[in-house]
């Protein structure tokens, strides 16, 4: 009856431990991969030019990530200020034009809606089209 008893601990030991091994293979392997979010930006300068980068990947799958990681690819140049009143990120210029420039504004539309959270704050799933605009409000 003992060795039963021993037999069966060793069993579920065996199957906790599987379980654990699995687990932390999952995160630290298939992690990192499924961490990965990819999507296309668009940067429309309100002057007729656009530029496109379709399929960017990155871990930093907020809206401003997209933006850093198209600047890298594309060789542009990307300003912010960060407010710590509203802990966000706030974009001055994309490749040199400036905010205020003829009375326009650098906004960001995710699958055509207005963004409402700063562009740090807020996240970018599989297949998403984010515009960044410049253009005046209203």
């Amino acid at each position: 009856m003992k060795q039963s008893y021993k037999l069966a601990a060793v069993l579920v030991a065996f199957v906790i431990a599987v379980g654990i091994a699995t687990a932390l293979y999952e995160i630290s392997f298939n992690g990192k991969e499924n961490n990965k979010v990819t999507a296309t930006v668009s940067i429309y300068f309100g002057n007729g030019t656009l530029w496109t980068f379709p399929d960017i990947e990155t871990e930093n799958a907020t809206v401003f990530g997209f933006l850093i990681e198209a600047a890298s690819k594309g060789n542009f140049t990307v300003e912010s200020t960060y407010y710590s009143q509203y802990d966000s990120m706030f974009v001055d210029s994309i490749a040199s034009v400036e905010n205020g420039e003829n009375n326009k504004y650098w906004q960001y539309y995710i699958n055509g809606n207005y963004g409402t959270l700063g562009a740090d704050r807020q996240p970018v799933k599989n297949g998403d089209i984010i515009e960044w605009r410049f253009e005046g409000f209203g």
